[in-house]
């Protein structure tokens, strides 16, 4: 092996050479093409004078410091001097704009802010709220170019949620080469709902603060309860009024920064159904007067269940991110709830794509009903789930098959004692023979599985194609996996109950 004082003169200078361009990352290689053909061959020519081992060398090296296509080039001819010295400059010059360009890309998660203000006082202390995701506004990777020190704060009228977006920076990247900074404005809010959204200016936020005063709740009050000294009112929408429909197309773009794929509905459309959940506050000016923040919304879509019946599908549900993490969200959800069950028309209420947040929640509620249930008694739940539970969950509380085995699950684990290891196993067999059924599907199901199932399901529908052992592992994990989402609820249940 070449010690670094054995080596040739002109391989110690190459390698120096290279060694002050080593930290530059391999995904950045595509900026220095003009080093990596105008210096490699130089090296390559002077190791091929010299010994095999400097060959062997130049190879290494060159699959170290350069992938490939620029390998491919190492056979041209030697250059001269001059020449590399103006290839090297343009690199270092390339490598400054880059480091120069990063400065103004913003994360858009960090950048954008929100605020819910009554009045134009409010708007330098009133906080700061951060979105959940942005990805629709400012693509996949949610940042924002062309602004250093970027601060993006859309503040929002707490009852009408008319918005006006104040942006400040440092400085704007200047135009280059047709790379332009982004239009904040025109990517945050469609073209087609933004007069309906933004205001032009301040003069104009000014007076939407002024006139939500008079702004009463659409649809009608289904119930009402009182949390942690606050008020809050739950209201019923089935309504097509113009008015309504442009409230509903603020607050679904509001929802686009929480909800994830959240769109805007057509409420057109006679099956749509709304809930809204305000909080009433006081005025402050000592009149007794009252005014309705909006405090979140729920939407659903009536399916046609045969033959008289509709099961009532949870597309779209938010809290307002001032509202979380105060069990206001349980007692919402349980509210909508209690009048889609005094309804004899409905047969269940299922639940479109639910995220994991979501899926939480409705577990908490669900399972917090079920056990005022005799069929799920501690004893009951020993035996395992019957026929008895689903139709309990199903007439008392519209709960779903799908949904009431999960609950049961729940519970049952919840009343099992960690300590007799064959109750625990006995649990853990009830559940593992759920989770195989998918895997011993055959291949005539797999058209029909694919449009039926959730990524999740079609997972467990391809372990049928494995051996017996991989499965084994395979329910393993599953089954763990499970277990810990469970816990979660339980842990919620046993500090909280009551949702009321």
């Amino acid at each position: 092996m070449l010690t670094e004082k054995s080596k040739p003169t002109c391989i110690r200078k190459e390698l120096n050479t290279l060694n002050r361009f080593k930290r530059i990352p391999r995904n950045q290689t595509d900026q220095i093409p003009q080093y990596a053909s105008g210096n490699m061959p130089t090296l390559r020519g002077c190791f091929e004078k010299k010994a095999p081992m400097a060959r062997e060398m130049a190879t290494l090296m060159t699959r170290e410091y350069f992938p490939r296509p620029y390998s491919r080039q190492l056979g041209e001819k030697k250059t001269n001097v001059a020449r590399e010295r103006v290839q090297r400059k343009m690199v270092m010059e390339d490598l400054t704009n880059v480091n120069r360009n990063r400065k103004y890309i913003s994360d858009g998660l960090s950048a954008v802010k929100m605020t819910f203000l009554q009045n134009m006082n409010d708007m330098a202390t009133a906080p700061r709220f951060s979105p959940e995701m942005v990805y629709q506004h400012f693509g996949d990777e949610e940042t924002i170019y062309g602004y250093d020190d970027l601060e993006v704060t859309i503040h929002h009228t707490a009852q009408t949620l008319h918005c006006y977006v104040n942006i400040s920076y440092s400085s704007k990247v200047k135009s280059d080469k047709g790379l332009e900074a982004d239009d904040i404005v025109e990517k945050l809010v469609h073209p087609d709902v933004r007069p309906n959204v933004l205001v032009s200016g301040k003069g104009e936020f000014q007076q939407k603060l002024l006139g939500q005063k008079d702004f009463k709740p659409f649809g009608e009050m289904v119930h009402k309860f009182r949390s942690k000294g606050k008020d809050f009112e739950v209201y019923r929408v089935s309504e097509q009024s113009e008015e309504f429909n442009l409230f509903l197309e603020r607050i679904q773009t509001l929802g686009m920064f929480f909800i994830e794929c959240c769109s805007l509905t057509d409420n057109s459309e006679e099956n749509w159904l709304h809930y809204f959940i305000y909080e009433r506050c006081d005025t402050g000016e000592g009149d007794g007067s009252t005014v309705a923040n909006v405090a979140g919304f729920a939407t659903l879509y009536k399916f046609y269940n045969y033959c008289d019946k509709i099961r009532p599908r949870i597309a779209q549900m938010l809290l307002l991110p001032q509202y979380r993490k105060s069990g206001i969200g349980a007692q919402f959800m349980e509210s909508f709830l209690r009048d889609l069950r005094a309804t004899p028309e409905v047969f269940d209420v299922t639940v479109e794509s639910p995220g994991e947040q979501f899926t939480y929640l409705r577990d908490y509620v669900d399972c917090v009903n079920c056990m005022s249930l005799h069929e799920f008694s501690s004893e009951n739940l020993k035996n395992g789930y019957t026929e008895g539970m689903r139709l309990a969950c199903l007439t008392k509380l519209k709960i779903s098959k799908m949904q009431s085995r999960r609950v049961y699950e729940i519970l049952r684990y919840r009343a099992t004692n960690k300590k007799d290891k064959e109750a625990l196993k006995a649990q853990r067999i009830d559940v593992k023979k759920r989770l195989y059924v998918p895997m011993k599907r055959s291949d005539k199901d797999w058209r029909r599985l694919n449009m039926a199932l959730t990524a999740e399901e079609l997972r467990q529908a391809a372990c049928g194609e494995i051996d017996e052992d991989n499965k084994f592992s395979t329910l393993v994990q599953m089954y763990d996996k499970l277990m810990e989402s469970y816990q979660k609820t339980i842990d919620r249940i046993e500090a909280h109950p009551n949702i009321f």
